[in-house]
């Protein structure tokens, strides 16, 4: 019971003269971020509009164009005329208002789009769908200060976009359907957590400043004080870097539900990645980039390499058997549909992430090919991201090693024959150097997971 009044106090947004010092605060935050996030809106709303266009409706589809930009020309010229008015009670009733209005409205515009032009081509539809997600993704980082305005913008976007779906009725866009409840659950879990942590945060802040103040008039024992007090703040920066990490794994499983790898395959495949770009850490070529945080973030991202099979057709994705010629064009095209999400995805935060453009490089770059033969872009030799260089191997040597439908298992030896014989034209030659030297490594990382 006590969670739920929490939650619904926090929800409620409720200022008085008591909880004033600490809404202020995030009223503010909210609107040192409003021209960020508006200029989000302004650059994807174009980009929705050019997906849009071939559903036939020109003339809606501008007319909702303009509309969009009139309603954010208002909330500008309401935040220039009154950015600085958030100090009393009074104030604060009046900003909390508007952004409640303002991102239901903007939600709404959204979601009602696509309930109206949804385009009929199975591609587009996944291209929206991203964008969708990324707007929702980026409100949950943004909009974590006032909760009423997220929970307003993320059911005006979803809901609809949602609806629209499962009307389709039939198995693809009916899991899709089910995979977009559980991204809006994930996405209102992760933003009442963020908004949890804000609010503990500048409540801290101000008994920080309390302390401090007493510590110039005493200054005695508060030193453990302090340290208790950035102790939490880290526990808490930790449980948002969990947060982050679970809400990927929830995602690529999800993707692998369709699929018909295992949970085991992600657990490999990441495993793999590391203990490659540990190897290769020393090496002249590689050592300027693989530094310590950027081996936990391939070791992160790993499992979303695949992420972009949500797209597939069923048909194509589950056959049982070898794919048609057209049928592969089209399962060929998941790097891409993967990269484009996650390239949404970071498109709306308001600095570039380099986590996120991490995950963006495996996931569209990991069938490259060293001599240029792979896709989706033919990228050749130094052009392909080292990242997906890396996950291109360990894939590969996974797929190798696992028993399909449509063949038998190979052996860890010929697994590895397979992987010396593309030295140079599949793989990094020095990739596949240093995977010679670390294989037993990789068959005790299979025999550990396997399934």
């Amino acid at each position: 019971m006590a969670v739920l009044r929490n939650f619904f106090d926090e929800l409620m947004f409720r200022i008085d003269k008591g909880s004033l010092a600490v809404r202020s605060e995030q009223l503010r935050a909210r609107l040192k971020l409003l021209p960020y996030m508006l200029l989000g809106q302004v650059l994807a709303e174009p980009i929705f509009v050019w997906l849009m266009w071939g559903a036939d409706a020109h003339r809606e589809l501008l007319l909702w164009l303009v509309c969009a930009y009139l309603l954010h020309l208002a909330e500008f010229v309401i935040w220039f005329g009154y950015r600085g008015c958030a100090d009393t009670v009074g104030e604060c009733l009046e900003w909390s208002r508007r952004f409640l209005w303002f991102s239901l409205v903007v939600g709404m515009m959204w979601g009602f789009g696509t309930l109206f032009f949804f385009p009929p081509a199975l591609l587009d539809q996944v291209l929206l769908i991203s964008l969708m997600l990324g707007l929702a993704a980026g409100a949950t980082s943004m909009n974590a200060t006032h909760p009423p305005a997220f929970l307003a913008y993320l059911l005006g976007l979803m809901l609809p976009l949602i609806f629209r779906v499962m009307v389709e009725q039939d198995e693809t866009h009916i899991a899709l359907g089910i995979m977009l409840l559980l991204f809006m659950a994930v996405m209102l879990g992760a933003g009442q957590f963020l908004s949890r942590l804000v609010m503990q945060s500048l409540r801290q802040r101000f008994e920080n400043q309390w302390l401090a103040r007493q510590m110039e008039q005493l200054n005695n024992g508060l030193e453990s004080k302090v340290r208790e007090r950035t102790e939490q703040l880290q526990h808490k920066t930790d449980e948002v870097s969990q947060m982050r990490d679970v809400t990927i794994i929830a995602m690529a499983t999800l993707a692998e539900t369709r699929d018909q790898e295992t949970g085991n395959h992600l657990k490999r495949t990441q495993t793999y990645i590391r203990a490659l770009a540990q190897q290769l850490r020393s090496h002249p070529r590689f050592s300027d980039y693989l530094s310590d945080d950027c081996i936990e973030s391939l070791y992160k991202l790993a499992p979303l390499h695949d992420i972009g099979k949500v797209g597939i057709p069923d048909h194509i994705l589950l056959k049982q058997g070898k794919l048609t010629t057209e049928e592969y064009e089209i399962m060929k095209t998941h790097p891409t549909l993967g990269g484009e999400a996650l390239a949404a995805a970071e498109a709306s935060l308001p600095a570039p992430s380099r986590f996120l453009h991490i995950g963006r490089e495996i996931a569209s770059g990991h069938h490259e090919k060293w001599d240029g033969s792979g896709y989706p872009r033919g990228l050749k030799g130094n052009e392909i991201p080292i990242s997906a260089r890396l996950m291109a191997l360990a894939d590969v040597y996974d797929a190798l090693i696992c028993k399909r439908v449509y063949k038998k298992a190979f052996s860890h030896e010929d697994a590895v024959a397979f992987i010396v014989d593309g030295r140079g034209q599949h793989f990094d030659p020095d990739m596949v150097d240093a995977f010679l030297t670390i294989q037993d490594e990789f068959r005790q990382i299979a025999e550990r997971f396997s399934d």
